[in-house]
């Protein structure tokens, strides 16, 4: 389990990594956020073009002044009079209601005729031309004559401000709508201006000018627009007083998102040659259809990027946005679209801090390393899964809420939340590494940290030199001490000796009860092992007894160390089942210098040096304080072959109670010193 003092560390992390991970979308929101509404725009672009309807719209056509009517009919622009055969022909036709994408804003002969074409239709199918505005100071040009303004001279709150304009050419006097698009920062054309706003008059869209021209074209308040009061309302809502029953909600700016929800193909386009020509395919296909004359022929300059594609005919624009107000399908962004966004994000960085917390309770050091990965992948599944929502609130109930500010908040939080858990992981693996190796020698920890755990033997046979500590006497000491005074005696042991033994090129293998296993040249490599480890052995002996307790309690003896050195080939590794291991020394070496210890007392030396380590150093040896002296050939417990036993010479006093005491021993054994 993690430990309760990594606790609060994870916290400070995941804390830290959400405060960056807003700092960080706040400076995206606020440097780039054209991006992210571009972001917004083209992911709904893809909705459209995922979920667009392929059944075919009959109830508005599109007559197209394509390539093919130029060669039949003649070069742009048509005379005026092949333009009031063309009004007369849709008439003709049963047409209920006819849009011209078309500015005719030139004098030009045959004005009269085209003027009482389009008069005829008024109780028969009414005819609304275009008309466009200069927005944004982009034009201060002032062309023709202004129509189809609506009653009062006020601007309406939602109209959007004009500066110039481009309009039919007097005489001309027929209802008007403009054609006015906004266009965003890659061309694409996605809202209309419900209402433009010039000289205090307010001027409708085209298709809302076909729809008050229809409904009743001489009411004193053709049109009401109203502010949005609840959540989920949009900004402004606009009503038709010939049909109540239908809402068009607009955005903050007033305008008009168009919905692309008619795949282009399930649009009729008619040649505008067939119409002038009488050579319809289909006879009775403008009948009480309600028609939008444009021109998509090359050179026209009549083309827009829109959602569904590239470059296609303005007039395209004008079909979508008049099939969605009829099918009341016009999305719109609820006036708490920000609030819906903000409680995404909220519930998403929740879910990935509840991920972030189980992981920190994870007891698997391979799960924890799955949670770190899984956190930020979890992220990107949370934002793809908000455009998600974004798209099925688009084509279900016509909101459009956005999706990239959560889903960057999401993806931001989910990668600092992830770069935080794997500081975190590192930082475990850290005092993992760390712990583990104050048990085991740091070479050996850190090959365990980074294996699986394996029930098969895993160890190398190593030249080396073994040296094995006690600590004399101290079971007895144990029996009358406490155990707290016990274990201060053994620690300052351990720590001690640890010390000496690292300082001199060795590798601590065990710590068991009161005595001590060194290596030198195992994990670690020492290439003068044996001298090295007499060093050690000497200093282990000299340090080590001046620290231990010099009184000892009444009636014992006093605490004493013992030491056995000796060399040779051993193998040094992990031995055990894959869910209990042991890391230790087996050998000849470890036998005869864990039997050498346990001769020290009895021979009254407290460093016995086996025949090996005397044979590698040399008995005459160069360093004064580490020359060797033989004892004799001592039969070790255990083994089946006697081998001579040395001592350090510095240790061993000419006449001392040690060497006399020594000198009895081997009298009883049946040895004499060399």
């Amino acid at each position: 389990m993690t430990s309760a003092a990594a606790l609060p560390l994870g916290r400070r992390l995941r804390w830290l990594a959400l405060a960056v991970a807003l700092v960080a979308w706040a400076a995206v929101a606020l440097l780039a956020p054209a991006a992210l509404q571009q972001a917004d725009e083209r992911a709904t672009d893809l909705v459209w073009q995922l979920a667009a309807e392929e059944a075919q719209e009959r109830r508005v056509v599109v007559v197209d002044i394509d390539d093919d009517s130029l060669q039949r009919v003649g070069p742009w622009p048509w005379p005026r009079e092949t333009q009031a055969r063309l009004v007369d022909a849709l008439r003709a036709q049963g047409a209920s209601l006819q849009l011209f994408d078309v500015v005719f804003a030139d004098e030009r002969q045959g004005t009269g005729e085209l003027a009482r074409a389009l008069a005829a239709t008024r109780d028969s199918g009414p005819a609304v031309l275009a008309q466009v505005f200069a927005l944004k100071h982009e034009s201060t040009q002032r062309s023709g004559q202004l129509t189809g303004a609506l009653p009062g001279q006020a601007c309406l709150p939602p109209a959007a401000p004009a500066q110039g304009y481009v309009a039919n050419v007097a005489g001309l006097d027929t209802p008007a709508g403009h054609i006015t698009p906004r266009l965003d920062a890659d061309g694409a054309v996605r809202r209309v201006p419900a209402l433009v706003c010039f000289g205090q008059r307010n001027y409708p869209a085209l298709a809302l000018a076909g729809l008050l021209a229809l409904d009743n074209p001489a009411a004193a308040v053709p049109l009401q627009v109203e502010p949005g009061s609840r959540p989920w309302d949009p900004a402004w809502t606009l009503t038709l007083s010939g049909t109540p029953g239908l809402r068009v909600p607009l955005d903050a700016n007033g305008d008009i998102r168009v919905p692309y929800h008619k795949a282009r193909r399930s649009l009729v386009s008619i040649s505008a040659a067939d119409v002038l020509e009488g050579k319809l395919a289909q006879p009775n296909v403008l009948a009480g259809a309600w028609v939008l004359v444009g021109a998509s022929a090359f050179g026209l300059a009549d083309a827009v990027p829109t959602a569904l594609g590239g470059a296609v005919s303005g007039v395209e624009v004008h079909a979508q946005l008049l099939t969605g107000i009829l099918d009341e399908a016009v999305p719109y962004t609820p006036r708490a679209a920000s609030s819906f966004q903000a409680a995404w994000a909220a519930l998403a960085i929740l879910a990935l801090l509840a991920l972030s917390w189980h992981r920190a309770a994870a007891s698997s050091a391979r799960l924890q390393s799955r949670h770190v990965l899984w956190i930020p992948v979890a992220a990107l599944v949370f934002a793809t899964l908000g455009f998600a929502l974004h798209g099925v609130a688009l084509l279900a109930v016509h909101w459009w809420l956005g999706w990239a500010h959560a889903s960057l908040a999401i993806v931001l939080a989910g990668l600092f939340l992830g770069l935080a858990e794997h500081a975190r992981s590192l930082s475990e693996k850290g005092r993992l590494f760390r712990n583990l190796a104050s048990y085991l020698p740091a070479a050996v920890a850190e090959k365990i940290a980074l294996l699986e755990p394996s029930g098969e033997i895993s160890a190398e046979r190593r030249d080396l030199t073994v040296v094995v500590a006690d600590v004399r006497n101290f079971s007895a000491y144990c029996e009358v001490r406490s155990p707290e005074d016990a274990a201060r005696v053994l620690h300052r042991f351990y720590g001690t000796a640890s010390s000496i033994i690292e300082a001199n090129g060795g590798t601590v293998e065990e710590m068991t009860g009161d005595s001590l296993v060194a290596v030198f040249n195992g994990s670690r490599a020492c290439p003068d092992h044996p001298a090295q480890a007499l060093a050690a052995a000497r200093e282990l002996w000299l340090r080590c007894s001046e620290e231990l307790p010099n009184v000892p309690p009444q009636g014992l003896e006093p605490l004493g160390l013992g030491v056995g050195v000796e060399s040779g080939t051993a193998l040094v590794g992990s031995f055990g089942p894959a869910s209990r291991r042991v890391h230790t020394v087996l050998g000849q070496p470890m036998t005869v210098a864990m039997r050498l210890q346990e001769m020290t007392a009895e021979l009254a030396y407290p460093i016995l040096v086996g025949a090996e380590t005397a044979e590698r150093v040399g008995v005459p040896f160069e360093r004064q304080e580490l020359a060797l002296k033989p004892l004799g050939s001592f039969l070790l417990p255990g083994l089946r072959h006697s081998s001579k036993v040395f001592t350090l010479r510095t240790l061993v006093q000419p006449g001392s109670d040690a060497e006399q005491q020594s000198l009895q021993y081997l009298k009883q054994q049946g040895h004499l010193a060399a």
